[in-house]
């Protein structure tokens, strides 16, 4: 019969079904409890939740069809300490790990005869790359923040064991075989740009056209966001306009606050009569204004000091575009998949957010930047001007979701 705990019914098998029903429930509380921050009643309901948790986590053991949506849960609600503790919850994240290793076998995501098609439908390049993040990220933080050379080994010999096997399968997206942070979400369409350009990109300016244009019009973007700030209580105001329903990124819900001009193409008028002349050079870039994949837009990002941002990936098939407009002094840095990075105000980084990416600011002042998620440059349709062609780097074999003629995946995030 169905799985029923709490009040809840589960399949005992279709693990993909039971981790909407579980992320639906925890969304909804926890992103009321972030617009109600002083409501008693849904801090309580969100302290039930927090020991339900547990307790499912106990039951994967027994109840694999458990494992991936608790795991999930444990990774996108509970990777810090505390709302105030900068310390990911080594107990939650390697849990969380534990649980995704068990979602991958009820899944036969580790049987190299598992046809390709299935990989995918599965998710299973979802869990495949979620696992190396939970355990490479635990064990990282083992080793370089705790000094815990004991637990360290233990997560570590696991996550070479994860690594060693997913390297033995067909679809495994990795570039070279060599380190867990090659993994990213691009390799599933367009492996061969993703081969040559790695997770931060070298030439922005000479491959990337929307780079030279935004450091081009730097002046007029920092002058609008200049003029924000200068009105007290602005961007706080269409942070909350904007924001999307979204998990844990920093243990605080102002780590980091965005004022998005454009999503899917569409241009947000609320945020744009605040900087008109920004978001009318944004409507001139077909790579925003003409893109409609389900994860693009632009708009000034802020991040506090002392603000974390988890381990994460982004939504494929997209690329990420950071203007620096305000970076003050001292330790700020973005690690994405295994190289690491600094914002210069009026520079452009581009980089591939479909690999592991974390922020990290230490600074003592906020730090602002143009963010642009626009369409893959290898797109041939999505994000294009009329003729435009596809770069000369994207020539080679595609991807296995082109290949097996599969739609964009929803991800979970």
């Amino acid at each position: 019969g169905p799985l029923v705990i709490g009040g809840i019914e589960f399949s005992r098998e279709d693990d993909i079904e039971n981790m909407e029903k579980l992320s639906n429930l925890f969304g909804q509380v926890f992103y009321t409890m972030i617009l109600t921050p002083g409501d008693a009643s849904i801090a309580e309901t969100w302290r039930g939740l927090s020991t339900d948790v547990w307790a499912l986590a106990d039951h994967a053991a027994h109840a694999p069809a458990l494992a991936l949506p608790v795991a999930m849960c444990l990774y996108n609600y509970f990777w810090w300490e505390g709302a105030q503790s900068l310390q990911p919850n080594v107990l939650a994240g390697w849990r969380a790990a534990q649980l995704m290793y068990i979602a991958v076998s009820h899944a036969r995501c580790n049987d190299p005869q598992l046809p390709a098609m299935h990989y995918f439908i599965q998710q299973c390049h979802l869990r495949w790359r979620y696992l190396l993040m939970l355990a490479s990220e635990v064990g990282r933080h083992l080793i370089t923040d705790r000094r815990d050379v004991g637990s360290a080994r233990t997560v570590l010999a696991s996550l070479r064991a994860y690594f060693d096997e997913l390297r033995r399968l067909p679809n495994s997206g990795l570039l070279h075989g060599a380190t867990p942070h090659e993994v990213n979400f691009n390799a599933d369409y367009y492996p061969a740009a993703v081969a040559r350009q790695g997770p931060v990109w070298r030439n922005p300016l000479q491959d990337v056209p929307i780079a030279s244009f935004l450091e081009a019009h730097y002046p007029t973007i920092r002058g609008e966001l200049d003029a924000i700030l200068a009105s007290a209580g602005t961007f706080n105001a269409l942070d909350s306009q904007t924001r999307n329903a979204e998990t844990q990124f920093g243990p605080r819900g102002d780590d980091w606050l965005t004022a998005y001009m454009f999503r899917k193409g569409e241009a947000i008028p609320s945020v744009c009569q605040h900087a008109p002349r920004t978001c009318e050079l944004l409507a001139s870039r077909p790579e925003i204004a003409k893109c409609r994949m389900g994860g693009s837009g632009a708009g000034f990002l802020r991040m506090r000091p002392g603000g974390r941002l988890k381990p994460h990936f982004g939504n494929a098939p997209r690329l990420s575009v950071h203007l620096g407009l305000i970076v003050p002094d001292g330790e700020i840095r973005m690690s994405v998949g295994y190289e690491s990075v600094r914002w210069a105000e009026g520079k452009v980084i581009v980089f591939d957010d479909t690999y592991i990416h974390q922020v990290v600011h230490n600074g003592i002042e906020p730090r602002y930047v143009m963010n642009v998620w626009m369409c893959h440059p290898c797109d041939p349709q999505d994000g294009k001007a009329p003729g435009e062609e596809v770069p000369a780097y994207c020539e080679g074999p595609p991807g296995p979701i082109h290949q097996l003629g599969l739609q964009v995946l929803p991800q979970q995030q």
